[in-house]
């Protein structure tokens, strides 16, 4: 069902017909009238605020992206390239846990920071799930442990592996026959008290969103990374888990369960706890691969 949008109001007295907000705009909502700017197209609105947020003499009202008047952008950005990047570098794949308890006040930080990552058409159509009882985690990494040490097993069997390999094609299938024994080593572990897919978190965030709205999966990785950005600040570990996100997508049941809605995806998931350990220094990744043209 189609929402109706609630476009901007312009104070046809306070706009100086600068065309700023005009220009800003993305979906041609806003146009110039008798050198004034004034709602053009109404229907197209996608309420992001762009229109506020650029008018110098705030002439322009958006009532669904309301201007906070307390917070203004500066002549330069927050923070410098450079201290960006130490921020980017530091953030690291955290799978050693202090058994603590993550404060619903953090949890609610972290969670928050998602909320201003892009969407197409301003939709923030991303959902947020959140388990915060560190025995229900354990509990959720047995059975998906389970359940993709059960699929392996199958996989070894040259019928089951050319059936599924019809679906998702055969480089797909040797990948995951390549992750194979690696799932069943964790499986064993385990079993000998070793948590090696959950790493007793004492949190796990999963995002999700309905699957045919445009680029789920990219605005899901863009709010979920926000998140783990702010998670670092506040001293909390996280590893993405791609064992949790693609087990829940694929065992109806367990989706049910956690309350995932039956025309929603599961995009990312995430376990969280603060750092057992400390890294000390930073590591050097592969030069990009670009082309130029």
């Amino acid at each position: 069902m189609r929402r109706t949008p609630t476009p901007p109001e312009i104070d046809s007295k306070e706009c100086t017909g600068c065309g700023i907000c005009v220009k800003a705009c993305p979906v041609f909502t806003l146009a110039m009238h008798e050198e004034k700017a004034v709602v053009d197209r109404g229907d197209s609105c996608i309420e992001c605020g762009h229109c506020g947020a650029v008018c110098p003499v705030d002439a322009v009202v958006q009532k669904k992206a309301a201007v906070a008047p307390d917070l203004t952008v500066g002549e330069k950005p927050a923070v410098s390239p450079e201290v960006l990047m130490q921020l980017l570098r530091e953030r690291r794949s955290v799978r050693s846990y202090r058994q603590e308890p993550i404060s619903r006040e953090v949890l609610e930080r972290i969670i928050n920071a998602g909320r201003y990552a892009p969407t197409g058409s301003n939709s923030q159509r991303v959902h947020y799930l959140i388990v915060t009882s560190a025995e229900e985690i354990s509990e959720l990494g047995k059975e998906i442990m389970d359940f993709n040490a059960k699929f392996f097993k199958q996989l070894e069997k040259k019928p089951f592996a050319f059936l599924m390999s019809m679906f998702l094609g055969r480089k797909k299938i040797q990948e995951l026959l390549n992750y194979g024994p690696g799932i069943l080593h964790a499986q064993k572990k385990l079993e000998e008290g070793e948590d090696a897919l959950m790493h007793k978190a004492q949190a796990l965030l999963l995002v999700h969103a309905e699957d045919w709205d445009g680029s789920p999966a990219f605005y899901c990785a863009v709010a979920m990374y926000h998140c783990s950005l702010m998670a670092h600040t506040l001293g909390v570990g996280v590893c993405f888990n791609g064992w949790v996100e693609n087990t829940v997508n694929s065992n109806r049941k367990l989706k049910e369960r956690l309350g995932i809605p039956k025309d929603n995806k599961c995009y990312g998931a995430m376990t969280m706890g603060y750092q057992d350990i400390k890294y000390r220094r930073l590591i050097e990744r592969n030069r990009p691969d670009v082309q130029w043209r």
